[in-house]
């Protein structure tokens, strides 16, 4: 009898013990945790941003291939507006015109002419089949993107309300890079 008391008496210290070590958790324990969980956050976000851009880059280059260079041919391109944009390159959409089609005599002038449109644009008979299939794709690729740099933004508001409340937020790392 004094065995079997003595085991639960043990059995019930080893619980006891275990519930208050999962309430007590080491500070540096938790920091290094919490690292951690940040540190594969940015590398996600890196790989995804990443991957976004080599698609894009990639599929400009497609549709540019995919059609010649003529009256009506829409184009992907991509534009760089500044260091700190988390949109950059931005996807800017353009259609070839040349002002002297109709003309035998005149020679050839050519410029790209932004548009909003290009779904609509890519309609036309003069643009290939392929090119119109990556167009649709391109705008899919796009719209992806920019969901997930406006969740990006958010983010980055996040942290410069933070930093404007608390401006030695984030300071850690930037002394220790001098």
């Amino acid at each position: 009898m004094y065995e079997a008391h003595h085991d639960d008496d043990e059995l019930q210290e080893e619980s006891t013990n275990q519930r208050r070590s999962r309430r007590t958790v080491d500070r540096e324990v938790l920091a290094h945790e919490a690292e951690l969980m940040v540190g594969a956050l940015t590398a996600d976000i890196e790989a995804i941003m990443g991957e976004y851009t080599r698609q894009l880059l990639d599929i400009v280059e497609r549709i540019r291939q995919a059609q010649p260079r003529t009256h009506g041919a829409v184009l992907l391109d991509v534009s760089r507006c500044g260091y700190g944009c988390l949109g950059c390159p931005h996807p800017v959409w353009r259609k070839w015109v040349n002002r002297q089609q109709h003309s035998r005599h005149a020679p050839s002038t050519w410029h790209a002419v932004r548009i909003q449109r290009p779904g609509v644009a890519a309609r036309a008979k003069t643009v290939p089949q392929e090119a119109r299939e990556l167009i649709a794709e391109a705008l899919v690729l796009i719209e992806r993107r920019a969901r997930f740099i406006d969740h990006l933004k958010r983010i980055n508001k996040a942290i410069g309300t933070a930093r404007y409340y608390r401006p030695e937020l984030g300071q850690q790392g930037r002394n220790e890079d001098n």
